[in-house]
């Protein structure tokens, strides 16, 4: 998994172009600052591409950003037998 920082960076940055707000950082909560369901699907369908990783919903929707990056899943890849 890639660095947290440089998750909640690109997380953050990906936030404040979406909403058009360049004051967003990961200190703030994401219904706070505007977003909602269809935001967060698209930000976690982003951060799965780049970084392989998912937020949590209700994490993402109760904490601040730099909480929610902080719990961050790995994306379950299917079919994979070890």
């Amino acid at each position: 998994m890639q660095n947290l920082t440089t998750v909640e960076t690109d997380a953050v940055a990906w936030l404040r172009t979406e909403l058009e707000d360049p004051e967003i950082s990961g200190d703030d909560n994401f219904l706070d600052v505007g977003g909602h369901s269809l935001t967060f699907a698209k930000l976690n369908a982003y951060l799965g591409d780049a970084h392989g990783v998912a937020l949590d919903m209700r994490t993402t929707y109760d904490e601040s950003l730099a909480v929610a990056v902080a719990k961050l899943q790995p994306l379950q890849t299917q079919g994979t037998a070890q």
